[in-house]
């Protein structure tokens, strides 16, 4: 976020919360109150003031919809491209990236990050500006370490949203698929084995995934048993799965299927050895 603009916000919060963008009413969507603790019927969607200083507030956080502080990793270039954040996924060639909240209230890491399992997940993101609603759509690819972050955006987003007047916006953000939206790839989507890996310890991800991936499942290709079996979420690293030890020197061919949040699934066949050979990467179908 523009640290100028957000200590603006955090000086002046009775101003804020007066004139600030969080002191419309509207008809057609919902905003954050100044308190950030329920939603609140908006009329107008148009941000009167100090629209880029609204006074910050816990996120909301639903099922469907959520509210509360849109900001800015730190100004609105459109050419920075995500290096993978806390996500882990390395230097990327996408510019519509955003880190999502750990905390809904201090602390408490109920926020949607949810340890990382929120990492690849699309986000269609909307901001009340001066000239109304705007929108657009990331990538989670990192978490925030701001205590009253909603969702913070990179230069590309943050620029659609908010031109070149970079800070504290209130808005509200929803899960999305990524399918559709070339700009939230930088490739097909693919299972990467972690630089580490080996014959005897393996974590693996998924890269440009269709949405945040819910569960990595494996099954022996020729086995009369066709029950699939899930990896288990990897302790060492966020947002990785962790490779059963039984597999990585298995010369038979396992299936592996990839499930997503928006309910799709990909999958792909291999010899198991194939998951202990590091920096490899494998492409879904």
């Amino acid at each position: 976020m523009n640290q100028g603009l957000g200590l603006l916000a955090c000086l002046l919060p009775l101003w804020g919360a007066l004139v600030g963008c969080g002191s419309d009413k509207s008809a057609d969507s919902t905003a954050i109150d100044t308190t950030g603790t329920t939603p609140r019927s908006d009329t107008s969607g148009t941000c009167t003031a100090i629209c880029d200083a609204t006074t910050p507030s816990y996120p909301v956080i639903t099922d469907s919809t959520s509210y509360g502080d849109v900001t800015t990793y730190g100004g609105t270039d459109t050419t920075v491209t995500s290096s993978g954040g806390a996500c882990n996924y390395g230097v990327t060639a996408i510019r519509h990236y955003a880190a999502i909240q750990v905390n809904e209230l201090p602390g408490d890491l109920k926020g949607q990050w949810n340890g990382g399992k929120a990492c690849g997940q699309g986000v269609r993101v909307r901001a009340r500006t001066d000239s109304g609603w705007k929108e657009t759509y990331v990538r989670i690819m990192d978490k925030c370490p701001d205590g009253y972050c909603g969702i913070d955006l990179g230069g590309a987003p943050a620029h659609a949203l908010m031109g070149t007047q970079a800070g504290r916006y209130s808005g509200q953000w929803s899960f999305v698929s990524c399918r559709g939206h070339a700009e939230l790839f930088d490739g097909d989507p693919h299972l990467w084995i972690k630089d580490g890996s080996n014959p005897s310890w393996a974590l693996v991800q998924v890269r440009d995934p269709w949405s945040a991936v819910t569960s990595l499942r494996y099954r022996l290709a020729k086995s009369a048993d066709t029950t699939w079996l899930d990896m288990p979420w990897a302790v060492e690293a966020e947002n990785f799965f962790r490779v059963p030890d039984s597999l990585l020197k298995m010369t038979d061919s396992v299936d592996i299927l990839v499930s997503y949040s928006d309910t799709t699934t990909q999958a792909l066949r291999l010899p198991g050895s194939g998951l202990s050979l590091e920096k490899t990467s494998y492409a879904l179908r």
